[in-house]
């Protein structure tokens, strides 16, 4: 808002008054998308009697319709207990909050798994990335979807290269029915 009344108000050259609106274009861009990311943090999204896959689905679809980014994904089917998917799909929720948020990238992918009597739920996106080893004081998002992973007897480990993008690959053991915890 400063900075349009600045452009407004001042007398600039005309190079420098448009320097100063593509300024402000991304940085209402970028609001936009902090904004986008916002809401679905402060309304997620419970899955509600629908599957984890169709809880994603749903989510990548109505992203897809709001957001300047490519979206893949690739869901196979999988039998997983009900806290398990709650959990997972918390992940999922930080992640893509995540990558709206920080990583202005063009392309998020999302797969999810089963191999092994494990799900594997893996979010990248081709972002700016950042160091994992340097978070900042006061996010907790990071954390909070590691403790959810280990919650439920997984793993979850991100790897980031800066102006590469970031991975995060969270890996659940499946508990068959009958067998013990």
């Amino acid at each position: 808002s400063m900075l349009m009344s600045a452009i407004n108000e001042g007398e600039q050259e005309e190079e420098t008054r448009r320097k100063q609106l593509k300024l402000a274009e991304n940085m209402i861009h970028q609001s936009q998308l902090e904004m986008r990311a916002l809401l679905l943090h402060l309304r997620p999204v419970p899955l509600k009697g629908k599957t984890l896959n169709e809880g994603i689905k749903e989510l990548l679809l109505e992203l897809q319709n709001k957001v300047p980014m490519d979206i893949d994904w690739h869901l196979e089917p999988a039998v997983i207990d009900k806290g398990v998917e709650d959990q997972l799909f918390r992940i999922f929720q930080e992640s893509v909050s995540n990558t709206l948020r920080h990583s202005k990238a063009s392309l998020l992918e999302v797969r999810l798994f089963k191999r092994e009597n494990r799900i594997i739920m893996i979010v990248s996106d081709d972002g700016q990335g950042f160091d994992p080893n340097h978070t900042k004081t006061g996010s907790y998002g990071l954390q909070n979807m590691h403790e959810r992973a280990l919650e439920v007897g997984g793993t979850l480990k991100i790897v980031s290269v800066p102006k590469k993008g970031t991975r995060l690959e969270v890996k659940i053991p499946l508990i068959e029915k009958g067998e013990e915890k």
